[in-house]
């Protein structure tokens, strides 16, 4: 049988059975799935080993496993604990110090001390902003056919890592996101940051503007599919052409949206406009924004009009000096009158030449002298006419339907009293309904989030969908309790996260047990931490740590910005993605030409709303982490860093495994270190290596066996290879 038979046959299948589930009874029926209905406070459940919980998140996770008559593993390894917390919280691995000092605090609030020390890290933003990056699908240019970069999409970026830093509401959050810019006018918000938060909404993939309609409307499914999907949970965008197949979100819901956006210009442009023909602009910020605003174009005009003069002289010398000298003329009056001309005419030519110079001078002067051109983002601000959309028959903007008032998803009973302003887009009453205490799904939403980043697997598996085909969750009175609390406690991220991290539950062991895995090999009730993998981020900046390279400062913006306005494939990758020793997350991210490394490792789509990134094995990645020049670079220099170290070699060895797996090698280990070492050295020695080279070389070999080691790109437990739990 074909694949494409394959992929029919599975695909009626499942059409077939969840069209009876519909038919059944739960087609457009709002009320009745899970996910519609406001979350309700639990009572806290009462379990047998009410000792072993540490937070009410325990006693909800204890109670699924005893109706299974099931017990958790044993706890994780303190080092292996403490490994795990940094790369969950700010994504580095913990400095020896750390971890060994943390392995000799046996009191009981050692791992508290720990997580409120991460919580308060300016490395926190940057792990956890990129989580949200990838939902928000950045990007800094417009992919699709024709790929021209988005110079000015950095603040976003930053704008994220802030807000997670100094743990901004959620609720607040998500409003910024969608109505900063009014919310900076109407609740006279101070700085820049409401109105860069919008560049949610406009760095989004975008085809060649040619001015028609179908640009704008593909540019506001975008904008509703990012933000359903992002904060909802919902895919409402399959409602553009046709009544969604299994979610009570009618067409006319997705049209009430779009009247929204359309409602909104949309600021995704950059400088020049070159790939625009309809251009937008750009927010500016800064301090005195407006001032340095007006100074750079006034110098940029004075430029031009010093320029436009400086061509006309130029072309006026050019002109004279194509003139044919005058023939000589052997009449002497007439001779006489033509060497005047000529005296004339260079005279002439010798006037523009230093005029030309002169110019010249000038222009170079004002260049020099040019005011730093102001700060720049893309972002949205209201229309200048409020509209409602009419329904597109089939998705066709041509064939227009019925008029559809602005408004939400009436699947969704919020609260009544929020309306649209009939004289704004409706983006602020939007942003109120998303964050309403009454929105059943915002708070589940985010809180699924945050446990899957903790966890590797969210209580709802389907991360971006709630919906009639998302997962069901596999704990529904835990998650409703934290969602709960999210809101009750200010909807705050690092509350939320330390509530989850203090549980027991997230400081099990990753060991194995064939009795639990033949009654829930997934893990689904959580009696164990599954391992997991690290992140492409997480790995080449620990990589960066280990060899001592990493540059932990934030960067100034992006190198896209320096290259302006460009379409990507005529940009040199080296302009693109210039060297860099920062973290990843400051790695300029264009389209179609992410970073090999980001490329190698599972990096989110950057076109799409990615809550989980897929995780593959495959060859190129081990092809990368023996042969790619980065991995070989940092195993070089950690193996200069071990030989700078006062030590001997089994210090040394000590060293590389507390650097790389946060803990001390075994006996085993030690000694096939020492003799890996000893034998590289005496093999490279007899072919005439001096000996400086040869131990360095041997050094870089063990280093980098270190670096691709499973146990370096796994958040695990050392003690797996210990006999089994049961």
């Amino acid at each position: 049988m074909s694949r494409v038979c394959c992929f029919i046959i599975v695909g009626l299948t499942l059409i077939a059975s969840t069209q009876s589930a519909l038919n059944s009874g739960e087609k457009h029926s709002g009320e009745k799935h899970w996910s519609f209905q406001l979350p309700n406070r639990p009572e806290i459940p009462t379990v047998e080993d009410a000792a072993w919980c540490r937070t009410p998140v325990d006693r909800f996770v204890l109670a699924r496993l005893d109706l299974e008559r099931l017990r958790p593993v044993r706890d994780a390894d303190r080092r292996a604990l403490i490994r795990r917390a940094y790369f969950d919280f700010i994504g580095l691995p913990p400095e020896p110090a750390a971890v060994e000092a943390f392995f000799e605090d046996r009191s009981p609030a050692a791992f508290e001390r720990v997580v409120d020390r991460l919580l308060a890290s300016p490395h926190f933003g940057e792990r956890w902003g990129r989580h949200w990056l990838d939902v928000a699908r950045y990007a800094e240019s417009t992919g699709k056919e024709f790929n021209f970069t988005y110079p000015h999409a950095w603040p976003y970026r930053d704008y994220v890592i802030g807000a997670f830093n100094e743990d901004k509401p959620y609720d607040r959050f998500v409003r910024e996101q969608i109505a900063g810019d009014i919310l900076s006018t109407t609740e006279k918000l101070p700085g820049d940051n409401p109105r860069i938060a919008t560049g949610f909404l406009a760095i989004g993939p975008k085809r060649l503007d040619t001015g028609g309609e179908g640009f704008r409307q593909d540019m506001v499914d975008d904008q509703i599919d990012t933000t359903t999907q992002a904060i909802l949970g919902l895919t409402v965008a399959c409602a553009r052409c046709h009544d969604h197949k299994f979610d009570p979100i009618p067409t006319e819901d997705y049209y009430a949206l779009a009247g929204i956006f359309l409602s909104t210009e949309t600021l995704y442009g950059t400088i020049k406009q070159k790939y625009s023909n309809n251009p937008a602009g750009l927010i500016v910020f800064g301090p005195d924004a407006q001032q340095r605003l007006e100074a750079y174009q006034a110098h940029e005009q004075k430029i031009a009009e010093l320029s436009d003069e400086r061509n006309q002289v130029k072309a006026e010398l050019e002109k004279l000096q194509k003139e044919p000298e005058e023939p000589e003329n052997q009449e002497k009056g007439k001779h006489e009158a033509g060497g005047q001309q000529a005296e004339t005419h260079d005279a002439r030519v010798d006037e523009l030449k230093q005029k030309v110079e002169t110019l010249g001078c000038d222009l170079w002067a004002l260049e020099e002298s040019k005011p730093p051109r102001p700060l720049y983002a893309m972002g949205v601000k209201e229309g200048k006419n409020p509209q409602e959309s009419h329904v597109a028959i089939s998705g066709n903007s041509s064939d227009q339907g019925a008029v559809v008032p602005r408004g939400f998803l009436k699947a969704v009973d919020v609260d009544d009293s929020i309306k649209v302003n009939p004289t704004q887009s409706g983006r602020l009453a939007l942003a109120r309904w998303l964050t309403s205490q009454n929105n059943p799904l915002t708070a589940r939403v985010m809180v699924n989030r945050i446990w899957y980043h903790l966890f590797g697997r969210g209580l709802v598996d389907s991360l971006n969908n709630f919906g009639a085909l998302g997962e069901r969750p596999t704990h529904p009175q835990l998650l409703d309790y934290l969602a709960i609390e999210f809101m009750d406690h200010g909807w705050s991220v690092k509350q939320m996260i330390r509530m989850i991290v203090l549980s027991h539950a997230y400081q099990l062991s990753s060991q194995r047990s064939a009795n639990h895995e033949a009654v829930d090999p997934e893990d689904l009730l959580r009696w164990r931490i599954s391992p997991r993998r690290l992140d492409v981020e997480a790995l080449r900046d620990a990589m960066l740590a280990v060899s001592g390279q990493l540059d932990p400062s934030v960067a100034d913006g992006s190198p896209v910005t320096e290259l302006g306005d460009q379409l990507v494939r005529r940009v040199p990758l080296d302009k693109l993605m210039p060297p860099s020793n920062r973290r990843s997350v400051y790695l300029p991210i264009v389209r179609n030409y992410e970073p090999e490394m980001l490329e190698r490792f599972d990096f989110a789509a950057s076109s799409l709303v990615i809550g989980r990134r897929a995780v593959t094995t495959v060859p190129a990645q081990a092809l990368y982490l023996l042969n790619s020049d980065f991995v070989r670079e940092q195993s070089a220099r950690s193996a200069r860093r071990l030989l700078a170290e006062d030590l001997d070699d089994p210090g040394r060895v000590a060293l590389a495994y507390m650097l790389t797996v946060s803990r001390r090698p075994t006996d085993a280990e030690l000694r096939e270190a020492l003799h890996y070492v000893r034998e590289v050295a005496e093999s490279l020695a007899q072919h005439g290596k001096n000996p400086g080279e040869t131990r360095v070389a041997a050094w870089d070999g063990f280093c980098q066996a270190l670096l691709a080691s499973a146990e370096f790109r796994y958040l695990i437990d050392p003690r797996m290879h210990e006999p089994t739990f049961e």
